[in-house]
């Protein structure tokens, strides 16, 4: 175990053991303040699998049953019922909405059974050009193909105008998991169709072919899991693209284009019509074509629990990971804000 996650570990427990957490929550449902997480992937870890992106599902069991027991876990839909009719959000116990980014088909697999177990509600947002294909995020034909790369340099010359940010990829030190942190960092900052075409490039220079199962949910998943009632949907665009790197047109084909293709196949809830930022890029612009888009409500990456005066299209998210999870205290700790 890292030290750093040693230490956390010894605090938390010293935070949930003492009932500090306990009071936290207890303050929060008194100030009428909710809370909504935020999971990606629910599975049993692959070394490609960046460290921050999963729960095992052992972990997300332990989550479950302290929610079923601490919290009052409600839907998107109800709660977005209840800021929109400006009611308060206090229960009896605090109130939490569970989601997931992404529709990974683990989340079919691993966390689908655990949610029906507890019988707790969840949403996934969805990028629709991903669910029911084999297309594969750009960081994970990323994490593969460095996966794959041989240790020994290669001796090439790179004949592109982005050859200075394909030297920096071909030439990461560290470990595995620290090339791959800093390799997504360098891509992020360039449009996806830009990104594809680095890796494009990077397969040829390294002699890698791509191959691997498909990652995420197929429709009939999606429709199968919604029928239990527990399950809702919303959009995650259409292609996961970063909506601060692309230009205003491409934002609100985006928008639109992954919404109505979510209400033509009947997944989303026409009364509430929700949206989730890839990576939680946005800006005042982009959320004012959230609205115009037709969605009722939004999340984003930013950190901390909401209240009921929050902007309905740029609700916080408390992000939750294997590293900073694993145990009840870790979970209870940061849910709290203490670490």
């Amino acid at each position: 175990m890292k030290l750093s996650i040693l230490l956390k570990s010894i605090y938390s427990n010293a935070i949930f053991f003492s009932g500090i957490a306990s009071k936290v929550f207890s303050s929060k449902n008194k100030s009428g303040s909710f809370l909504i997480l935020m999971y990606h992937r629910v599975m049993l870890p692959r070394k490609t699998t960046q460290p921050g992106m999963y729960v095992s599902p052992d972990t997300f069991n332990q989550h479950l049953k302290f929610l079923s027991e601490r919290f009052t876990v409600v839907s998107l839909k109800e709660l977005s019922a209840i800021l929109k009719d400006n009611k308060d959000v206090s229960f009896d116990r605090p109130v939490c909405v569970i989601t997931f980014d992404d529709g990974w088909k683990d989340f079919y697999d691993y966390a689908f059974p655990l949610l029906q177990k507890y019988n707790l509600p969840a949403t996934v947002f969805l990028p629709t050009s991903y669910i029911g294909t084999n297309n594969k995020f750009w960081t994970d034909v990323f994490a593969n193909l460095l996966l794959l790369k041989r240790n020994i340099s290669l001796d090439f010359k790179i004949e592109s105008e982005f050859s200075e940010t394909l030297i920096q990829l071909d030439n990461l030190h560290g470990s595995y998991e620290s090339k791959l942190e800093h390799g997504i960092e360098i891509l992020k900052k360039f449009p996806r169709i830009q990104i594809i075409k680095f890796l494009d490039e990077l397969s040829t220079i390294w002699g890698i072919s791509e191959v691997g199962d498909r990652d995420f949910m197929s429709w009939s998943e999606v429709d199968e899991m919604k029928s239990t009632g527990i399950i809702s949907y919303g959009s995650h665009t259409v292609s996961h693209e970063i909506l601060t790197t692309i230009t205003e047109d491409e934002v609100r084909n985006e928008l639109v284009d992954s919404r109505n293709e979510l209400l033509e196949k009947g997944v989303m809830d026409r009364s509430c019509q929700s949206f989730c930022y890839p990576n939680g890029g946005f800006s005042h612009e982009i959320t004012e074509m959230v609205r115009d888009s037709g969605y009722h409500i939004a999340v984003t990456t930013k950190g901390g629990w909401n209240h009921s005066d929050e902007n309905l299209v740029t609700l916080n998210r408390v992000g939750i990971h294997q590293d900073m999870a694993s145990t009840v205290p870790l979970f209870a700790s940061k849910i709290a804000g203490f670490i």
